[in-house]
């Protein structure tokens, strides 16, 4: 996944990644925010004991947490998380310098003089991560301040606070518009080759776009070596002038640190491997938790199908000769023979134990719903009374009915 732009070099301008490249890795910059939360509200809903106060402060853990993962990638790779997924990263611009000339005779002499000096790298995470927090809080503030306006509640003369929140109601709209509109500028003069920067903070300050190289990975092999092979052996003074015997406090911290080695190269693997699978994990869990696909296979499965409904027992002549039962079926009939549940002309007619008479198919699938729980279920959908044929089965959820009669009339 690292070397995504360079899957066809031979296509690729080994200086300057594509207008695509860049649109595509800030689209996915966008999402990735949006799907945390969702994900987390969705499961704060489920589990709100453990969750809410996440939840709740979900900007500010966020806002700290990318942080440091965005300042380690810049300061390693000056590239943020999605943008190393890409392939890209940010370099100097040097107007003065003629890159492809120096890239062909002293390449890593190049590459240290675009490295992203300290104040880049922090404007460089204010861009990612502090730009799109202030614009949330800003969008929030907007929404809840423009009823106000609306409804002429907001009067510029009456304090200073309503003096600023007037003018904001008005001006900041208008500064998006601009923002917007130098943006879209600055990439069109981008894709026509007249500017190196696609951004207003990247123009400012002057950086641009540029691929990984061989020389970032080096440089990362470097660092993950240092990282590994940092045992107590130079710091002890394991070499040719020593003259004492390691003591066993030493012998123990060399041991530690054989031991840790291992663990550390895991660690690494395993993040360089699960910081990109992440992403896709996180949409996916985005997709699930909103689909009807997830909500079908969580639902517990009626056995039987609309073609498979069990076929009903006839209502003996005994019961339907019963002064009581004629009452009843006569009460439930008066509607102009409708069904209570389907409110169309009976098909098929079927009575239960308080002796209103339904569609079959209707008041099956009505006492076999599996949406209705222990206490709402296995009752009549007129009186509410809880019918004595109707079982749920506490493991599964299922409804067995056994008190539907087929009505001969």
């Amino acid at each position: 996944m690292d070397f995504y732009s360079n899957l066809d070099s031979r296509s690729l301008d080994s200086e300057t990644p594509t207008l695509f490249e860049i649109i595509s890795a800030q689209e996915l910059e966008k999402l990735l925010t949006p799907s945390i939360r969702y994900i987390l509200v969705h499961y704060t809903q489920r589990y709100p004991r453990y969750l809410l106060k996440v939840a709740n402060h979900f900007d500010e853990l966020n806002l700290a947490i990318r942080g440091f993962i965005e300042f380690r990638q810049l300061s390693h790779w000056n590239s943020t998380f999605i943008d190393k997924f890409y392939g890209l990263k940010k370099v100097r611009n040097h107007q003065t310098i003629s890159t492809e000339r120096l890239q062909s005779q002293v390449p890593t002499l190049l590459e240290q003089r675009r490295r992203l000096s300290k104040t880049q790298i922090a404007v460089s995470l204010f861009e990612i991560v502090g730009v799109p927090y202030i614009r949330d809080k800003l969008d929030h503030l907007y929404d809840k301040l423009y009823p106000k306006l609306m409804m002429n509640n907001l009067d510029p003369k009456e304090s200073l606070k309503t003096f600023v929140q007037y003018y904001f109601l008005k001006l900041y709209p208008i500064l998006l518009s601009v923002l917007t509109t130098i943006q879209v500028l600055l990439q069109v003069l981008y894709l026509s080759g007249t500017f190196k920067s696609p951004s207003i903070i990247m123009w400012l300050f002057k950086m641009k776009y540029a691929r990984l190289n061989s020389y970032d990975y080096n440089l990362d092999e470097q660092r993950v070596n240092k990282f590994l092979n940092k045992t107590s052996a130079g710091k002890l003074g394991t070499g040719n002038n020593r003259i004492r015997p390691i003591t066993l406090t030493e012998s123990l911290y060399l041991l530690y640190s054989d031991l840790t080695r291992p663990l550390k190269k895991g660690l690494l693997i395993t993040g360089g491997t699960l910081f990109p699978a992440s992403i896709f994990l996180l949409k996916f869990l985005e997709w699930w938790n909103s689909s009807d696909f997830a909500t079908k296979m969580n639902k517990p499965r009626n056995p039987f199908s609309d073609s498979e409904l069990p076929p009903p027992i006839n209502l003996s002549k005994d019961l339907l000769a019963d002064r009581k039962i004629k009452k009843l079926l006569k009460k439930s009939q008066s509607n102009d023979g409708a069904c209570p549940l389907c409110h169309k002309q009976i098909t098929n007619p079927a009575v239960i134990e308080t002796g209103y008479v339904f569609c079959y198919t209707c008041i099956f699938k009505h006492l076999t719903s599996s949406e209705l729980d222990e206490e709402t279920g296995g009752r009549c959908p007129i009186t509410g009374r809880r019918l004595l044929g109707c079982r749920i089965n506490k493991t599964t959820g299922e409804w067995t009915v056994d008190g539907i009669r087929r009505l001969m009339m």
